[in-house]
């Protein structure tokens, strides 16, 4: 079950009261910065000094891309900076700037530092999971080597949810998308973190579905607060309460799985076991693994929803251009229609498509975040002072200023190939300076290949099964939280069996 996004983002006056009323501390904070960065222009501040933050704040929330644009336009090769409803944060404007900061050593400008801001790891997810991120390596190495392990299983989920969820309906009939996808991803995902104890148990799903906005809440809730009260405040908080509804749930398994490894009876290969073999002895207790299990929720379930509906909205804007070719490939090379990772790897259009569905509808408007742990001089001498953050402006990375830049182009990547001259297809997970949704430089998404592989797995399954558009007179609305960009929730489609 997803949450009911559309009163929150919908209503800007409604979140800038509500930051009035829990953040004044943070936003206090953030015009004690703009005193630091006076030599960086403010976008849409006005003229009123002590309210530019929050005058820059209620813009940015109503229109963040407009805010980003309209910085780019007046500082095309510099840096600008603009103001959140919980923070002040300064953009790099250019791609030539974005490469120079990413370049810098996590000494200087740190990525875990950014990330760690907002979510607040060692009191919303653990002080393991901050301190001791083990299970870093293993998804970059264990996890990435174990996507085709993984798919058999995978497969038949996504065939039992469709037939469930959807059908094989004659005619057209309206779905809801978005709930049946995010509900496809968590089981997918949690096949491969602990098999079908944790796939197949509907209440730890929701729960585990829950957990990131739990998370977020909770962090926005203590972010301010000295180390002492946040102490005190977490047994309070939605993410306390979450875990502890979690452990309830699963921990009498994670305990079993210890004591099989204790007595070298492990029977199966899964992220819970690999955690269980790589954690050091403070972490190998069943609240250490159960805080571990759900940090990958957030990872895991919540982006990879949102890069899937929006890829399947833009499929049912066009069907008609991109529908039937997406599934000659598909049938070309998974004529029975189960899919290995080879198989997947070579649906070349399949990622084209996605790939440009990202860079024309990325999850965030500012990219790559980092902390400045020391002041940082970009080299025409504009200075990041310590404790700022800078981030990359997506907009301008992904090419998508204006109307021509941002046309949707699905093939934009795989005629690369064809054109000849030794061209490569730029690929789904490869990052850079224009690729920003799986991040760029040391920081980049470890999981992406799992993502993307899962991605690529329903999306085929969908094309191969239904036919797909929008409801007449619908489309999907633009929706920001912050700086993260999703899709509409709550908007249905139209889905039949395929005719052809």
């Amino acid at each position: 079950m997803a949450l009911d996004l559309g009163p929150l983002v919908t209503h800007p006056p409604l979140l800038l009261a509500a930051s009035v009323l829990l953040s004044p501390l943070i936003h206090l904070r953030a015009c004690l910065r703009s005193r630091r960065t006076s030599h960086i222009p403010g976008i849409r501040y006005g003229a009123l000094p002590l309210l530019g933050p929050w005058i820059g704040a209620y813009h940015f929330l109503r229109d963040p891309e407009a805010v980003l644009r309209e910085g780019h336009a007046q500082h095309p090769t510099g840096c600008f900076k603009v103001a959140t409803l919980t923070d002040e944060i300064i953009i790099a404007s250019g791609q030539e700037k974005f490469l120079e900061y990413i370049a810098a050593p996590d000494s200087v400008l740190n990525g875990i530092d950014a990330i760690n801001s907002a979510i607040q790891f060692e009191w919303t997810m653990g002080a393991g999971v901050y301190h001791r991120p083990y299970h870093i390596a293993l998804v970059r190495g264990k996890l990435t080597q174990g996507v085709g392990k993984f798919l058999p299983d995978m497969q038949v989920e996504v065939d039992r949810l469709l037939r469930e969820k959807v059908g094989e309906p004659e005619g057209w009939e309206e779905v809801d998308v978005h709930g049946v996808m995010i509900n496809m991803i968590a089981t997918t995902v949690n096949m491969a973190l602990g098999g079908t104890r944790l796939a197949h148990d509907q209440a730890y799903l929701k729960e585990a579905i829950q957990y990131t906005f739990d998370m977020m809440f909770s962090a926005e809730l203590v972010r301010s607060l000295p180390a002492w009260a946040k102490e005190l405040a977490m047994p309070f908080t939605p993410v306390y309460r979450n875990k502890k509804r979690c452990e309830k749930m699963v921990g009498e398994y994670i305990e079993e799985r210890l004591k099989a490894t204790e007595n070298g009876e492990v029977a199966t290969e899964d992220m819970l076991q690999w955690l269980i073999d790589a954690a050091p002895a403070e972490e190998r207790t069943m609240v250490q693994l159960n805080e571990r299990l759900l940090s990958f929720q957030v990872a895991a379930i919540h982006t990879t929803t949102v890069t899937l509906t929006t890829a399947i909205y833009i499929l049912c804007a066009l069907p008609e251009v991109y529908l039937e070719p997406l599934r000659a490939e598909i049938r070309q090379n998974c004529p029975d229609g189960r899919f290995t990772k080879e198989a997947l790897d070579r649906l070349t259009e399949v990622d084209s498509f996605l790939r440009e569905c990202g860079r024309t509808g990325p999850i965030g408007t500012v990219a790559s975040g980092r902390y400045a742990r020391a002041d940082f001089h970009f080299r025409d001498g504009t200075l990041i002072p310590q404790g700022c953050m800078v981030f990359g402006n997506t907009p301008v990375l992904h090419r998508i200023l204006s109307k021509e830049e941002a046309r949707f182009d699905g093939f934009r990547s795989s005629r690369l190939a064809e054109g000849g001259e030794g061209k490569k297809q730029p690929q789904l997970v490869s990052t850079g300076g224009d690729n920003l949704n799986f991040g760029h430089g040391r920081h980049a998404c470890p999981g992406r290949f799992f993502a993307a592989a899962e991605v690529k797995l329903i999306l085929a399954k969908l094309i191969l099964r239904y036919d797909m558009e929008l409801i007449p007179g619908t489309k999907p609305m633009r929706m920001y939280i912050g700086t993260t960009k999703i899709p509409e929730t709550k908007l249905k489609i139209r889905m039949r069996a395929a005719t052809s």
